[in-house]
């Protein structure tokens, strides 16, 4: 009798176990899908947070780039504007002058600017210049002013004598141009104290020299001296959308 009580006992107590390891199990296994759920969840909110990010990030650049390309055609128009300009002006100007119509360069092209191996100007220049002067900051400086970075005036000579010679040389002749055009002597002019914070003076040696179709260099031309205006260099938009305003 006893054994037959031991017997029961222990499949009751087996099926007990079982009631209780079932609901167990169960509530073990929904807790490891709710956090696989929440980790899904989890990585899905982060991809998402990427991809807004990405998106952002293309539409900043892809804004930049817009930007750039405005900025790009708008400076480009203001440099042809100019080129334009100072071709109108001077083109039929009985000065001894070249406009360079892709930079805007003036050359004077007059072989009796200075004195032999000196940086002496001579009468000619003097008056060419006197002339010039006027017209070409009112131009630059009338109507362009805003964009306008500096202004260069580069002293050139030929083949002839050594490099640092020349280097010397050039670089003499284009301060004795800046310095006469600054001068009392010269007199005033419109914008003359602007162009004196923004006026330089290069040599530039025997480093650009002219040449013949031959391939011979062209001495006459290569001893010259050239005016250049160089934009101002935009870092910001902002800058140069207030500027343009």
């Amino acid at each position: 009798m006893n054994r037959v009580k031991h017997k029961y006992s222990r499949i009751i107590n087996r099926q007990l176990d079982e009631q209780e390891f079932w609901p167990s199990f169960t509530d073990l296994l929904t807790t490891i899908l709710l956090v696989v759920l929440l980790l899904l969840m989890a990585v899905l909110a982060t991809e998402q947070v990427k991809a807004e990010k990405r998106e952002q990030e293309l539409a900043e650049k892809e804004m930049k780039i817009q930007d750039q390309e405005e900025l790009i055609s708008l400076l480009t128009g203001v440099r042809q504007d100019i080129i334009e300009d100072l071709i109108l002006e001077f083109e039929n100007e009985a000065l001894g002058i070249d406009v360079d119509k892709e930079t805007g360069a003036i050359k004077f092209r007059n072989d009796l600017l200075f004195a032999t191996a000196s940086d002496e100007i001579r009468g000619p220049f003097k008056q060419e210049l006197r002339n010039f002067i006027p017209e070409y900051f009112s131009i630059v400086y009338g109507k362009y002013g805003d964009h306008i970075a500096d202004i260069v005036v580069e002293g050139h000579t030929d083949d002839v004598g050594s490099f640092m010679y020349n280097l010397e040389l050039s670089q003499k002749r284009a301060f004795s141009v800046v310095r006469y055009i600054l001068s009392d002597e010269f007199g005033d002019f419109p914008y003359k104290e602007v162009v004196r914070d923004n006026i330089t003076a290069n040599g530039r040696s025997e480093s650009q020299l002219k040449f013949f179709e031959s391939g011979e260099v062209d001495r006459d031309n290569s001893r010259r001296v050239e005016f250049h205006f160089r934009l101002k260099n935009y870092s910001d938009w902002n800058e140069i959308a207030t500027t343009t305003k």
